[in-house]
């Protein structure tokens, strides 16, 4: 992990013409699945389209860098010059939410791909990064975590800071952390006001051994802070990688206006919420 420095270096005018660039490539399309590696990818696609409520999904690895490649007289390769232009973006994604809830776990096992069973506390700031490509566009999800202690909440504005979009992460198991939220998004909305909110509830796989009764009362409460909120609400598993990509690609799903590949996960008794 990457200890913060300084915000994004662009400005909201420049972000805004981005956003509604790729908007407007993408607004007839769906959110494409991210295949693991070249033996998966058909499978992967597929797996976007017909997701199972309970399917654990695979991280894929971030891709490498391209290179242009030359054919020794200064020029690209010819099948280079004839593919459509691609174009980049950078999407900060900001994480906050109470200590202990695997805010920092979240993001590794969507950028790195695994999972550490020891916790460290986050000190401050974090962030890491993940490039997927979304047709003709090149996304860079910039994440940015931060510590949910009291005294590192004076380094809010770093995180909110050009956020297009925050996640407010809750532990499934602690309802104390989801009524936290309510000061989490108090406090981000005092500084950030445009960011797309997504409720998330981690850990999951600790949620199904709770009783009946302590897991309708999670779910009643999730779904009327997601619902106050304008906030789509998932619930996943950091440590089993379950509806973790579900995660950010609802922050694509929200941000461009596009339709999900996989469909509304509303009853909680079949297998983890994906509302929106």
């Amino acid at each position: 992990m990457t200890r913060a420095e300084s915000p994004l270096r662009s400005s909201p005018e420049a972000r805004t013409q981005q956003h509604e660039e790729v908007a407007l490539e993408l607004a007839r399309g769906d959110v494409p699945a991210e295949p693991t590696d070249a033996v998966d990818e058909a499978a992967s696609t597929l797996a976007a389209q017909t997701l199972d409520e309970n399917e654990v999904e695979q991280t894929p690895s971030s891709p490498p860098s391209s290179s242009s490649v030359s054919m020794g007289f200064g020029g690209e390769a010819p099948y280079l010059a004839r593919r459509p232009r691609r174009s980049s973006l950078t999407l900060k994604v900001g994480m906050v939410g109470d200590a202990g809830c695997g805010k920092t776990s979240l993001m590794v096992r969507y950028c790195e791909g695994h999972f550490d069973e020891d916790y460290i506390m986050t000190l401050g700031v974090n962030f890491l990064e993940r490039s997927v490509s979304l047709r003709h566009t090149d996304i860079v999800f910039s994440v940015w975590d931060l510590g949910g202690q009291s005294e590192f909440r004076t380094m809010l504005p770093l995180v909110t800071s050009d956020a297009a979009a925050m996640l407010f992460i809750f532990d499934l198991t602690r309802k104390t952390t989801l009524i936290s939220i309510r000061d989490w998004y108090q406090q981000v909305r005092l500084l950030n006001v445009t960011a797309v909110p997504i409720l998330v509830g981690n850990k999951y796989d600790l949620f199904i051994s709770l009783a009946a009764d302590q897991q309708a009362s999670i779910v009643r409460r999730a779904r009327k802070y997601a619902r106050a909120m304008h906030a789509p609400l998932v619930f996943c598993s950091a440590s089993h990688c379950v509806q973790v990509q579900r995660v950010f690609k609802l922050v694509l799903v929200r941000l461009f206006d596009l339709q999900p590949a996989f469909e509304r996960q509303t009853d909680a008794a079949r297998g983890p919420l994906c509302e929106w």
